[in-house]
């Protein structure tokens, strides 16, 4: 038995930051969901699965585009003439109600539904599989739906589909142990855009998402391929992604602006990598240079150069002063305590954070990170030299 198991395709997401790239590029940016999705259904084909599981965020938003549906539509087809069943739910972003979609998928695509429900199949060497799952109805679902889930069923080989979080309240939440007790042979989760197995037996399995969305989804995404064999999971991660994010540090010194260009020509050899350079010790250039880059000036620059790897974003880092920092360190603790704490900047503007795209967005694991990295370099930047 074989089957192909992915999540988290986010057709129609729309990427930020491209302006400043060519049309021609940002039109390739705007499909790379969908060539990725091309490379998901076609290696379905190419490997002859039995079956494909999509497990949740299909679309980027509940309100998806007739372009997807048709997308998703004529790949469905082409499963179906191949012999090839669909079994899908929808996530928090795509989540499922009435009236739903405008178009009709083929009768090989199972949709399941808000309530939990098994479906079986016979696959093309004579197992027989239960597949087990639901569809979110509302954005966050704070209940551990995984108990609604039934243990184990009279089948050769039992598959759960779940779009959630491990402990994460506002998706579905579940502990591993709460899926290992089911008794199932195999977990096909979605929702986390980060590719890990959680559990080897059972397989608990993340695929994350199959083309990464922003600067924060690096590496390169894609899907598994499922193979059981004398009842032995098997798997084999392959790439969908046409792009790839990455990050890199350069550290300067006093550079001129056509030092830091050659030195930025230089880690830009990747090819189809959009790449984020973090600009160490930024304290230690010039004025003018930190105004030049400031300006956007040296992405326009390379934005009309021909380079393997593709300059998405520059950071500037102003490091910690050695002679200040022992000093501050004592303040700066007990500010950041005080200042940045997650529940105060909730409360900032409870209309804001009403916002479901914001909201995500603060409860993210790495927001207050990030916003606490931030406020340094800042008074960092600001404090330089005095």
């Amino acid at each position: 038995m074989k089957f192909l198991h992915a999540a988290d395709l986010h057709l129609d997401t729309p990427f930020v930051g491209i302006n400043d790239f060519s049309k021609k590029l940002q039109k390739k940016l705007q499909d790379s969901t969908y060539q990725a999705a091309r490379n998901l259904f076609s290696t379905a084909l190419k490997e002859q699965v039995d079956f494909v599981i999509l497990a949740g965020d299909i679309f980027d938003d509940t309100d998806s585009s007739l372009k997807a549906q048709m997308f998703l539509r004529d790949e469905f087809e082409k499963l179906k003439q191949a012999g090839i069943a669909v079994y899908l739910i929808y996530g928090n972003h795509d989540y499922y109600r009435n009236n739903f979609a405008v178009v009709n998928f083929p009768e090989n695509v199972h949709i399941f539904g808000q309530d939990v429900s098994t479906e079986t199949l016979m696959s093309s060497d004579g197992v027989k599989v239960g597949i087990t799952g639901f569809s979110y109805y509302q954005q966050h679902i704070n209940q551990a739906v995984v108990k609604n889930y039934p243990s184990r069923g009279d089948f050769d080989y039992q598959i759960g589909i779940l779009h959630a979080g491990v402990g994460d309240d506002n998706y579905a939440p579940f502990q591993i142990n709460d899926l290992i007790q089911k008794g199932y042979d195999y977990w096909a989760l979605g929702h986390i855009h980060k590719r890990e197995v959680l559990c080897d037996s059972p397989a608990i399995v993340y695929p994350g998402d199959i083309q990464g969305r922003n600067q924060n989804e690096t590496t390169p995404k894609g899907f598994y391929i499922v193979t059981v064999e004398n009842q032995l999971t098997k798997l084999k991660f392959v790439k969908s992604s046409v792009y790839t994010w990455n990050k890199v540090e350069l550290n300067v010194k006093n550079d001129s602006i056509d030092k830091l260009i050659t030195k930025i020509t230089d880690s830009l050899n990747q090819a189809d990598t959009l790449l984020t350079l973090t600009i160490n010790n930024a304290q230690n250039l010039s004025d003018d240079v930190i105004k030049t880059i400031k300006r956007n000036e040296l992405q326009h620059h390379f934005a009309n150069v021909d380079t393997p790897s593709i300059l998405y974003k520059i950071i500037l880092k102003f490091n910690d002063n050695p002679q200040l920092s022992q000093i501050d360190q004592k303040y700066w603790k007990q500010a950041q305590s005080q200042t940045l704490d997650l529940d105060k900047i909730k409360d900032l503007d409870s209309k804001l954070y009403a916002e479901g795209i914001i909201r995500d967005h603060i409860n993210d694991r790495d927001f207050l990170k990030n916003i606490t990295e931030l406020v340094k370099n800042t008074i960092n930047q600001k404090y330089t030299g005095e």
